[in-house]
Order: C-alpha cells, then structure tokens, then sequence
C-alpha cells in the first residue's frame, strides 16, 4: 500500500510539473505584439499619436532605423505638435490588415517649413538619438506621443519598429511547479518509508513462546452495562449512524456559520459590493514629470558649475536668464577684478526636497523646486525656472536662500501641478507685482509704514537690512542718504497653494543715493562696491543698486495670516558717480 501511495504522488507530481512547465512554453502566449512601419517621406519629422502608442496595451518600444542619424523620443502629444509647431511633418494612424490585424500606417502629411533638431528638448520624457538606429523604451501615459526625426533637417528615418511586450502572468505555472516539487518530495520521503517497511518484514521470524495462563476472575454483572432488551434495542444502526452525522454538521455549522449562508436565510456573508468608479480627470496635467525635472537641474547645475569655474557670461546664459543672470555675471565681472571677491553659491541639482511645475498646457512655463546641498554649510536654495517657448528650454530665473526654519505651505503634489497665479491677481492679500513696493516701504518706515501689517516681520532678512539703513544714516555726518525699492523685473512669477494663496519669485532693486551735504566732502565706498565703481569714492555722491531676489508666500485675500518671507538672495548690481 505505502508503495501505491508513493507511486500516485509521483504521478500527481510529475503532472503538476508538466502543466506549470507547458504553461511558461506550450500555452504561453507570444512574447509580444509588432508591427513595421515602412515611412517614404521627405518630411524631416514623424508625429505618432497617443492613439498609436496605445495600439497594444503595455509599454511600447519605438526603434527607428535609418542610414544616417535617428532620434526618437515621448513626451505629451500636445507638447510634440506645439514643438513641431509649422515645421513640416508626417502623421501616423492606425488602421486594420485584410485579416483584420491592427496596423500602422502614413497618414497626412503637413506642409511646413524646415525643422532643426529636437534633440535636448526639455519636453521630452525620454529620448534617443544614434547613427544607424535609435531606440526608446518607456512609461506611457493615455496623452503620451512620439518624435521620430533623423537630425531635424533631413528626411526622417523610413524603417520604424513598434513592438509592445506581452504581459503574461505566471500565478499559475509558479503555483503548479510549487505543488509539483512539494509531491515529488513527499513521494520520496513515503518511498523511503516503504522500503524501510518492506526490508522490517522481510527479517527472521521465530517462534514465541506462549503467554502463561492465569486464574481468570469472574465479574459480577452490573444492570447498568446490561444490554436492554426489548424494541429500543432494535434501532437500525444506519439511523443511529445518520443522526450522530446530523449533530456532527450541526456542530460544524454553528462553528462557521459566519461563513456560511443558505438559500433564503438572511444573516450570512454579505456580497462584495463593487467600488464606484472614479470620475474622469480633466484637469491638466503638470508641465514636467519628476524624471524631467531630474535631468533639467542637472544640466543647470552642470551649466552653473562651468560658468562659475570659467566665469563666462556666454556658458551661464544657455540656461539662466532675468535676476539670476544678472547677478550671477555681475559677479563674474567682479571676480575678474579682485580675488577678494567670494563666488555665488553653486546651484545644487540634488536632492530635490521639494517640486512645484505649473499645471497648464500653454507658455510660458514656470516650475519651483527646493534643492539642498550636502552638508550643513549653506541652507537649501529654491531654484525657479521659467520656459519661455516650447522650444526653448527652461531658464533659471530666480535663485534664493530659504531663512532658517520657514515652511512652504501645503502645495498640489508633483504630478498634478499648480496653477499660475497672475502677478497682478486682486484674490491675494496683496498682488504679487506690488509686493517690493510695499516691503520696501516697510523696510524703510518699519511699524509704522501702512503696509506693516500685512508682513510678518519676524525673519533675519528683514532685520538686518532695516538695521544696516538705521546705522548707515546714523553713522553718516556730512552726507545725506535715501533708499527706495522699487520691482526689479516685471516677470513675477507665482504658482497656486492649497490654500489658495501663492508662493511668489519677484525681483526687487534697493537703490542707496549718498550725497555730500558740505562742499568739499566726499563720499567713500569700499569692498565690491569699490572694485566695480574703479575708484575709492566721489566727491559728488554715488548711486549704488542691489538686487533681490524674494521668495514669498501671499495667503488668499480672506486670510487673517499674514505674508511670509521664505528666502532671499541679495547681490550688487550697479554702482555709479552722481
């Protein structure tokens, strides 16, 4: 019998085995779908659609094959046409095969005129460029679209390859191959037992002597275990056997009868009721993803550290612009002149602890993020770039030092972006363009300026530039001062809370006018302000501009908080003789 046992787990073994190895074989679907293209065009580009892409579920794999150059890269359909914008393209559609097979083939084509390469954009998701193929392999989303071009002036690559890997789940072939190792070892574990059984039999057997008899003892009869006579004692065994099984599934089903129900009782498991599905999300999608994001700051940090290192105005401009441009050359301008002079803080690219891209499918673009160098010696820096055209990349326009211990408020998350606010919006408690005019005035009038109440004045950089004006007028005896602060640059730029307030980059220019009050008096100035003016001073006044770059938050006009001041960055901009 133990060998019969043995011999049926090794055949369900061994069919358990079969069925989980002809699943990953025999049964198993093909490893994926394609589909060649074969494009005659003179256009330099090729459009393929969200619709293609999503031809097959899966993630798609694009490979364009050409002689020369080929590029090939996602990004949203909507960013792929306003790139191509009136540049000549081909369009791919879909369509079906007299088997009724989806295809692939050239739609219309769009006159235009001549391209230059897309590649480097900023709005692609991921792209790939090679001498005679290029291949891209990505996540995809319902709006996501391709760029096929070969250098953006030519014609674009003729041999176009999609192919979408087939998912095959293998829950069932990693079940049975489980199920058919475990048999196969209990198979072995009762052959051993059979064979140890078999070999215990086979042994010598000798004859036993036989057990002494003893005095048997007589007991007397109890009534108690006496069989009863008469019909109770005729019942039918069958019926005894039947009612002892109908307690045993009595008992079994007032144990489980949580997860029992029969037909018309109430009182047992409820169904599943199905989750309703979620509604459609309309809502634009944020300008950039995190991996675009990732690969951009790079680049400007790459392009920041050059620029640093060779103090070259031309490197910077590829990727800074407005305020942070200025600073930054004026800087270089200065280092040039004295080695006393300390360089700007270099653009850390990560890690990004903080990101906020615009939500909106127009230009221009703006996106916000927090970034922080390692170590403790410079507090994290809120770096705000801003893409001009689709196809520009994004610049930084403002970089700034946040203050010691201020929080960004609760913002929109990363994938679904936040809305621009307009730097002249009236449902702030205060626009977002007169925001240097009325700190200024602050600064200069203190508690008693009409816009002091909608500040919190309680951060360092308010402190210390009020106290600097204060002990800059005291300490000057034959010579008069003035300040005014005014906007710097009118591209404020402001993005959505959740509160619905908003965390605002604006420029500020603080301009300081010293003029002798006596004849014969001269002004003296010192440091960076004398290196860039070439001279010690000036008998007739000088005029001396800095920038400040501000990062704010302005809660909604129905707040009772007050306007935050989260970083700044302050650097000179200009120094002259009056």
């Amino acid at each position: 019998m133990r060998f019969l046992i043995a011999a049926a787990l090794f055949v369900a073994s061994l069919v358990s085995l079969l069925l989980g190895v002809g699943d990953r074989s025999l049964w198993a679907p093909p490893a994926d779908h394609r589909i060649s293209v074969k494009v005659e065009t003179k256009s330099p580009f090729i459009v393929v659609p969200a619709k293609v892409l999503s031809t097959f579920p899966g993630q798609p794999r694009v490979t364009a094959t050409n002689l020369g150059r080929n590029f090939v890269a996602f990004g949203r359909e909507a960013d792929i046409r306003a790139w191509v914008g009136n540049s000549q393209f081909v369009e791919l559609t879909t369509g079906k095969s007299t088997a009724g097979l989806p295809t692939i083939e050239k739609g219309s084509e769009h006159i235009g005129i001549s391209g230059t390469t897309p590649q480097g954009s900023d709005l692609w998701t991921v792209q790939s460029a090679g001498a005679g193929s290029a291949t891209v392999s990505a996540e995809t989303r319902s709006d996501t679209g391709a760029l096929i071009a070969s250098d953006g002036k030519l014609a674009a690559p003729a041999e176009l390859l999609f192919v979408w890997p087939i998912a095959h789940d293998l829950t069932f072939s990693n079940t049975m191959l489980a199920i058919g190792a475990g048999l196969a070892f209990a198979a072995l574990i009762m052959l051993v037992i059979a064979l140890r059984h078999a070999r215990v039999k086979r042994g010598p057997r000798r004859r036993t002597p036989k057990a002494p008899r003893v005095k048997k003892v007589r007991v007397r009869r109890n009534k108690g275990l006496v069989k009863p006579k008469g019909r109770r004692s005729a019942r039918n065994p069958v019926a005894k056997l039947a009612t002892n099984g109908a307690l045993t599934l009595a008992l079994v089903a007032s144990l489980t009868g949580c997860s029992l129900q029969l037909p018309g009782v109430a009182g047992g498991a409820p169904s599943e009721t199905p989750s309703p599905t979620s509604t459609a999300n309309n809502q634009t999608p944020a300008a950039v993803t995190h991996q675009q994001l990732v690969r951009i700051l790079a680049d400007v940090s790459s392009v920041a550290n050059k620029a640093d290192a060779t103090k070259n105005r031309a490197v910077l401009a590829s990727r800074f612009a407005g305020p942070a441009y200025k600073l930054r050359a004026i800087n270089y301008i200065l280092r040039k002149k004295s080695s006393a002079i300390e360089p700007f803080p270099v653009i850390a690219a990560e890690p990004i602890t903080f990101s906020l891209p615009a939500s909106t499918d127009s230009w221009p673009r703006v996106i916000m993020a927090v970034t922080d160098e390692p170590g403790q010696t410079n507090l994290p820096q809120v770096i705000v770039l801003q893409q001009a055209t689709p196809r520009e990349n994004y610049k930084v326009w403002y970089v700034s030092r946040l203050l010691p211990g201020v929080k960004i408020p609760s913002v929109a998350t990363e994938d679904m972006g936040a809305i621009p606010v307009d730097p002249k919006s009236v449902f702030l408690k205060l626009a977002p363009n007169q925001l240097p005019q009325a700190f200024g005035d602050v600064i200069n009038r203190g508690r008693t300026s009409l816009s002091a109440g909608l500040f919190n004045l309680a951060n360092p950089f308010y402190e210390q530039v009020s106290s600097d004006q204060k002990a800059q007028a005291a300490a000057l005896v034959n010579a008069r001062i003035s300040y005014k602060h005014t906007l710097g640059e009118p591209n404020t730029m402001a993005l959505a809370t959740a509160d619905a307030g908003a965390l605002v980059a604006v420029f500020m220019n603080d301009t300081y006018t010293i003029k002798p009050s006596r004849p014969g008096s001269a002004v003296a100035v010192d440091g960076a302000e004398k290196v860039l003016l070439g001279a010690g001073g000036s008998t007739s006044g000088v005029q001396s501009t800095y920038g400040d770059m501000l990062f704010f938050y302005v809660p909604p006009v129905t707040s009772k908080s007050t306007i935050e001041l989260l970083g700044a960055t302050q650097g000179l901009l200009a120094i002259k003789k009056l």
